[in-house]
């Protein structure tokens, strides 16, 4: 009995289904919390994220694009987990659809970009 006979033939590989854009940001809100909560959050890389609150700044991001297009709300300190709180249920009821629609369209079009780099190396 050959290899294939027992493990069958080489099938192409499908890709898991990545997230999409509310889904990420809804796990992103997630992750902030547990961040402000103490707890050690990790990236799909094992790295440490980074905190949507710096330097007296809030902004919240979406893998690599900002959600607020590379600007930001000031934030007094102490106050972190009263605000992304009331940014969850400010998204939840839809105030960021424009801004999440954009950045979606931001993903896509890097994600062809990549695609059609990847298609330039073979």
């Amino acid at each position: 009995m050959g290899f294939f006979d027992e493990f069958g033939t080489p099938s192409d590989i499908k890709p898991n289904k990545k997230l999409g854009t509310k889904e990420m940001l809804t796990n992103g809100i997630k992750d902030q919390l547990a961040l402000l909560n103490g707890e050690e959050v990790l990236n799909n890389k094992g790295e440490l994220i980074r905190s949507w609150f710096r330097d007296g700044r809030f902004m919240p991001t979406v893998g690599i694009f900002g959600l607020f297009d590379g600007k930001a709300l000031s934030f007094k300190k102490g106050g972190e987990i009263a605000m992304l709180e009331k940014f969850q249920k400010a998204f939840e009821a839809g105030e960021f659809d424009k801004m999440v629609s954009v950045v979606d369209k931001k993903r896509q079009a890097n994600a062809e970009k990549l695609t059609q780099a990847r298609a330039k190396k073979k």
